[in-house]
């Protein structure tokens, strides 16, 4: 076949899996396994009732410099932002098979995000906390940090949850039967601003003890979804309508201060050759990593 027929064809055969869906996945199926709600931009004296203490958020990044393992150095950054006023929290690690046990950089980039809110916690006691990304990495990777973060989230009374733009989630697919993902079956299906609450009971991250609601907070027609603890359930109304308030309507669906967080804690290849250059001497670098190439999965 010539590329252009290759790419038709990958083309053509997505777009009738998600036709199917489109026509399969009705609201009505939906609405046994969860409840649909409109969700709205909380006003400006709610807003302020999140002040003094304000919105925060948490992300981390990972680069590395380096050739084939075990020559590679991984740098590792989590991120607090309590506002665009006060100081952040900042948490960094460096990890080399070279000198480390082999750790996971993935895992431990969850576990410094953790420490990282635990810290931005209780230095400002933010009112809300928003991580980037869902919360069952973390108790995969640092279930004993994080069960110490949801004990301090519950004594200060804190909003927690995590926001996930790219849902790699199966919980309702699998309960309907589908061979898909969850962002499939939600594309385009809500209204801007339509939620929907996924009962406990079908969620696959029960066991967990979180829960999920996924919504459409703007006009792109990706939904996103929200991971917040079992506990603060009675809670998703407000949950909903302050990720909402969160993310301009002409985004690509994501809390702007989610955005902020990123390009504080972004790693970037002219960071990891400043560092490089600035901190580790030529013979090191010669001797355990030579033939630099950088690579980036975050």
């Amino acid at each position: 076949m010539e590329i252009e027929e290759i790419f038709k064809s990958f083309n053509d055969r997505l777009l009738d899996k998600h036709k199917r869906l489109k026509t399969e996945v009705t609201k009505e199926k939906l609405s046994a396994l969860g409840e649909f709600f409109m969700s709205r931009h909380l006003t400006d004296e709610e807003m302020e009732s999140f002040l003094p203490k304000g919105i925060a958020a948490v992300d981390g990044s990972n680069n590395s410099y380096g050739g084939a393992d075990p020559n590679i150095i991984h740098f590792l950054r989590a991120c607090y932002i309590p506002d665009m006023k006060r100081e952040m929290v900042e948490e960094v690690r460096i990890l080399s098979p070279l000198v480390d046990v082999e750790v996971s950089p993935k895992s431990e980039l969850s576990k410094l995000e953790v420490i990282a809110a635990k810290k931005g916690l209780l230095k400002y006691d933010s009112k809300a906390l928003l991580m980037d990304g869902g919360l069952i990495r973390y108790i995969a990777d640092a279930e004993d940090e994080y069960k110490e973060l949801l004990q301090l989230v519950k004594e200060r009374g804190t909003l927690f949850m995590g926001v996930i733009e790219d849902m790699k989630s199966r919980s309702v697919a699998k309960k309907l039967g589908i061979d898909g993902f969850d962002r499939e079956l939600f594309f385009g299906k809500l209204a801007p601003g339509e939620a929907f609450f996924l009962y406990d009971e079908f969620n696959l991250k029960k066991e967990s003890a979180i829960s999920t609601i996924y919504l459409r907070p703007g006009n792109d027609p990706m939904a996103i979804s929200i991971d917040f603890p079992t506990f603060s359930v009675d809670k998703r109304e407000l949950i909903t309508n302050l990720v909402r308030t969160l993310t301009p309507d002409m985004s690509r669906g994501i809390p702007f201060i989610l955005d902020i967080v990123d390009k504080y804690a972004k790693v970037t290849d002219k960071d990891m050759q400043y560092f490089i250059k600035k901190y580790i001497s030529e013979d090191v670098k010669r001797l355990y990593l030579d033939e630099a190439r950088q690579k980036r999965w975050m």
